[in-house]
């Protein structure tokens, strides 16, 4: 039986770290056996001259590997204004998109532009907070940028810890066996935000009856499909953390 197919875009304001983690997706699939830098122009999605002498991309590159007997052919489209018409004209053959956004800059104006043309488009995006290890690196502080500068309902996948430090990472809200109290509350306003768009969740949530995380899960990808929420993943690029399970979220 063949495989099934996907085509996933990847996009980002420049500098938010798009094509390292292209290149992190690269290497877990097994695709490439090290991993380049963007800094020392080796990366495999930027091949051009003045990609490799800027440190930006400036067309789109395809990429194909395979996860879980999925087929995911990747597009790594440019990050700078100036190649807006290259993005746009990458959108009308994604079934997907990764909006990678900086865990210090947050939301800025071109990460704007490209969440409309996501949205016009109608193509189901996963939202990924990167650089979390960055000094000045604020996740609670992002996310709330995202919800009203972009005027989403979230559901975030993960909680941050060590911001702003070389061992930054994540823990899971949703693994069973994570016993993370989520003092932030963002747990529970990602099942209030699922509650809202679900009328049977919303009675059992308002009567204390929440249902378990796989019925959660289901009932967000649900929602995700029809673009009407929003999850939210956490990677580290330069320390490849938080790939593999963005990876299986593709799938």
């Amino acid at each position: 039986m063949q495989n099934r197919i996907i085509n996933i875009g990847i996009l980002a304001h420049v500098d938010a770290g798009k094509t390292t983690l292209t290149e992190n997706i690269l290497f877990n699939a097994g695709v490439i056996r090290t991993l380049g830098s963007v800094d020392s122009g080796s990366t495999v999605s930027d091949s051009l001259e003045v990609e490799r002498k800027r440190g930006i991309s400036v067309r789109s590159a395809t990429t194909t590997f395979e996860w879980n007997n999925i087929q995911v052919n990747m597009i790594d489209t440019p990050g700078h204004v100036d190649f807006t018409a290259e993005v746009e004209r990458c959108l009308t053959v994604l079934d997907g998109a990764i909006l990678v956004i900086s865990a210090v800059e947050g939301v800025q104006s071109h990460t704007y532009n490209l969440w409309e043309a996501l949205k016009t488009m109608r193509i189901p995006t996963i939202i990924v907070v990167n650089k979390l290890d960055r000094q000045g690196a604020d996740f609670v502080n992002v996310l709330e940028e995202i919800e009203s500068e972009l005027q989403i309902a979230s559901f975030v996948m993960q909680s941050s810890i060590d911001e702003g430090t070389d061992n930054a990472g994540f823990l899971s809200l949703w693994s069973d066996n994570n016993l993370l109290c989520d003092a932030s509350g963002i747990k529970n306003q990602s099942i209030e935000n699922l509650a809202e768009l679900d009328e049977a969740l919303l009675e059992k949530y308002l009567e204390g009856a929440i249902p378990d995380n796989n019925e959660l899960l289901l009932l967000m990808r649900k929602y995700f499909l029809s673009m009407q929420l929003t999850p939210i993943f956490i990677t580290v690029g330069k320390n490849d953390v938080g790939t593999k399970e963005l990876m299986d979220a593709l799938i």
